[in-house]
């Protein structure tokens, strides 16, 4: 009965986080967090997908007041009728910038209850990079995590499981100060590091890039938000 349970937490964690490598374990220490303001602002991206990125808001006690504090709220509306909060964290390894993507822990992401008790949230890890009149970031993909692992490049603490016959994925178990050799040695690798660096240049991702992970690239949105076009169409 425990394994059955580990396997659905386990499956949950691997649907929600699609197809980046995902972890269990937060990939910053406390001493890595920076907090740069230039992220904050209403963006979009080529999708038309909409992002609000906003200082992020605490509370110490259950009924005390809000404070910011140095991570982000990230409010990402795939459409007018989806919309999803996610908490971002800054923070610098070797003097490159990566953010740290999670649930937002004070939101609602599950339907029902029921629903719920098959979800466990992740973090995934992408790679930051600024422009004059852009943001971009670099998700770094579990095909590119597949890749070491079948040459036996690297040995890191985690999960592999079934999603069906033609596919498994990988989950990261190890602990932050793992990862963060795992970033330092593999992300940062010669062929990796080229790679994010050239997309960061040309602000897309080729062809022969595609499966090494996800990119987005996000210029500011001055137009209607999601929820004032669907109140327009509602009084229409």
């Amino acid at each position: 009965m425990k394994k059955t349970w580990i396997v659905v937490v386990i499956l949950g964690m691997l649907a929600m986080s699609s197809c980046l490598v995902s972890s269990i374990h937060p990939f910053f220490k406390k001493k890595d967090i920076v907090y740069d303001p230039v992220l904050l602002g209403t963006w979009i991206d080529s999708d038309s997908c909409i992002w609000i990125i906003e200082q992020n808001r605490v509370s110490e006690e259950i009924f005390g007041p809000d404070r910011p504090d140095s991570t982000y709220r990230i409010t990402y509306y795939e459409d007018d009728e989806s919309k999803g909060i996610l908490q971002g964290t800054l923070f610098q390894l070797d003097g490159l910038d990566y953010l740290d993507f999670y649930a937002h822990p004070n939101e609602d992401h599950c339907f029902n209850d029921l629903v719920c008790m098959h979800h466990f949230p992740t973090h995934t890890l992408a790679r930051v990079n600024y422009q004059a009149d852009s943001i971009m970031f670099y998700w770094y993909g579990d095909e590119w995590l597949d890749e070491l692992f079948r040459q036996k490049r690297i040995r890191i603490r985690h999960e592999t499981v079934e999603i069906n016959t033609d596919y498994a994925r990988h989950l990261l178990t190890a602990p932050t100060e793992d990862l963060q050799k795992f970033i330092k040695k593999y992300a940062n690798d010669p062929r990796t590091g080229i790679n994010v660096e050239e997309i960061f240049a040309q602000g897309y991702v080729k062809d022969d890039m595609e499966d090494s992970g996800a990119f987005i690239k996000l210029i500011p949105y001055d137009g209607p938000l999601p929820e004032k076009r669907a109140k327009q169409v509602e009084v229409n």
